[in-house]
């Protein structure tokens, strides 16, 4: 997504060359860095400082480091879904936590929770 770490100091020193390929690989939530430039944003703000977008922007969905739904339901299956006592889904756009949440129900868990900012749990 772009939004930390040394991929930004990379932008930063890269993005306005025109002679320079970014390729984004996997997923980047739609109001990330990432998400503007893969929009075609033509100026964008890194640390503070607008750079023009000169270099090609590329993209690759093949190289995502989540795992996918079925993926996931297939290492939480591995547990016994007695013993759960809560599963909070807190990771993901609300419409794919929504569709997640259902394809668990429809697995045998239960009690799944999907918090709002701000909420506070207490876990015993």
């Amino acid at each position: 997504m772009m939004e930390a770490g040394r991929i930004k100091h990379h932008l930063a020193n890269n993005i306005s060359n025109p002679r320079n390929t970014i390729l984004v690989v996997g997923y980047c939530a739609p109001r990330t860095l990432g998400a503007r430039i893969l929009r075609g944003e033509r100026l964008i703000s890194i640390f503070g400082t607008q750079y023009e977008v000169n270099a090609t922007i590329e993209r690759i969905e093949a190289f995502s480091g989540h795992g996918d739904y079925n993926e996931m339901l297939g290492y939480l299956n591995c547990q016994d879904k007695s013993q759960i006592k809560k599963t909070f889904l807190v990771h993901g756009d609300y419409d794919a936590q929504l569709f997640y949440k259902d394809r668990m129900t429809e697995a045998g868990f239960t009690n799944i929770e999907i918090p709002e900012s701000g909420n506070e749990f207490v876990l015993n």
